[in-house]
């Protein structure tokens, strides 16, 4: 399509305001939103905001649009001078499909980029834009850095406005955000997505210049704006190293205590253990004496057989321990056998 496109939104609920007396009158209206690609073709701009990728997620872009009369037949034949028509803030839901995350690499990447305007208020006068009639726009964008081949990290893109259209609103695009959760400190963003970009949907007064109101990240930052616009650069600077010092001088002196305490421990430990081995020491030293006392008094195991084996050696047994057996003795009948014989 090309670089840049103006996109006329019907607004129903929002009334024509009238500059010179400041009030709404009763009037068909629309708001003009204008897509241009930055001269870079890096960034979509809305409104000159960066709009995608967003420089600085945590404080989304607040957004304005200049408002008019004039019918969709007349805003095609030629658009008026925007300078002269009052504009409104804007309150909105952005979603990107894919997730505009840098970090996240993309092959022939052609995100789809969805604005649904929730809000709108000028002068103090704030108006909901929930009339289903509305439309949303959704806007798809190519990037030629991609094609073919997978987005880098840091993001080097080259955008341009392929198709733009407006949809019709489904049941639950209509947002109140009284019905958004409670952003509470609890939360450190209170973010509407897990991950980058981390909100959807934007409302003027949940946001401001240190992120989403409430939160415990808004409240480390804007606490430390102010301190930093109240003292300055050089005070700021000061009282950082002196609260460091402070913090951090003890801890060389835990730090040598706790190395003299583990000593102390090692070493007492170690005498302790030179004790039992000693008391061990003792104790086997009086068994060793009692053995002894013993083997004086009864004599050794050893002593016995060898006294006993030399015995048997003197009855005549040869020097390997053999015993000759005596042969057995004559039985009687057979010696009166004999002496018969003899006789005859």
């Amino acid at each position: 399509m090309g670089f840049s496109v103006l996109v006329r939104v019907s607004t129903p609920d929002l009334p024509l305001w009238n500059k010179e007396e400041q009030i709404g009158e009763d009037i068909p209206s629309a708001l003009i939103l204008n897509f241009t690609v930055s001269a870079d073709n890096q960034t979509l701009l809305l409104q000159d905001q960066p709009f995608m990728p967003l420089l600085q997620p945590h404080t989304p872009p607040r957004l304005s649009a200049p408002q008019t009369s004039q019918s969709y037949g007349e805003f095609e034949h030629g658009t008026p001078n925007l300078e002269d028509l009052p504009v409104f803030d804007l309150d909105y839901d952005r979603i990107a499909h894919p997730r505009d995350d840098p970090s996240i690499h993309y092959y022939n990447y052609y995100p789809n980029l969805m604005i649904n305007l929730l809000g709108a208020g000028i002068a103090g006068h704030n108006a909901l834009l929930k009339d289903m009639e509305q439309k949303v726009i959704k806007i798809t964008l190519r990037d030629w850095n991609t094609v073919n081949r997978a987005s880098t990290y840091p993001p080097n893109h080259s955008f341009e406005i392929k198709e733009v259209k407006l949809w019709d609103r489904r049941q639950g695009d209509s947002v109140n955000p009284d019905d958004l959760k409670e952003c509470t400190l609890k939360s450190w963003r209170c973010s509407d997505f897990g991950d980058h970009p981390w909100y959807r949907y934007i409302f003027r007064q949940n946001f401001d210049e240190y992120g989403k109101i409430g939160s415990f990240r808004h409240m480390v930052l804007q606490r430390w704006g102010t301190l930093y616009d109240r003292l300055g650069f050089f005070r700021i600077t000061l009282l950082i190293v002196v609260l460091a010092s402070m913090f951090l001088s003890p801890i060389p002196y835990v730090l040598y205590k706790g190395g003299k305490w583990i000593k102390a421990q090692h070493r007492a430990r170690a005498e302790a253990v030179a004790a039992v081995w000693k008391d061990n020491d003792e104790e086997v030293e009086g068994l060793l004496f009692a053995d002894e006392s013993l083997e004086n008094l009864y004599g050794s195991e050893d002593t016995g057989p060898k006294e006993v084996f030399s015995e048997k050696q003197l009855d005549g047994n040869d020097a390997d321990g053999s015993v000759e057996k005596p042969l057995p003795s004559v039985p009687a009948k057979t010696a009166d056998a004999l002496e018969a014989s003899e006789k005859l």
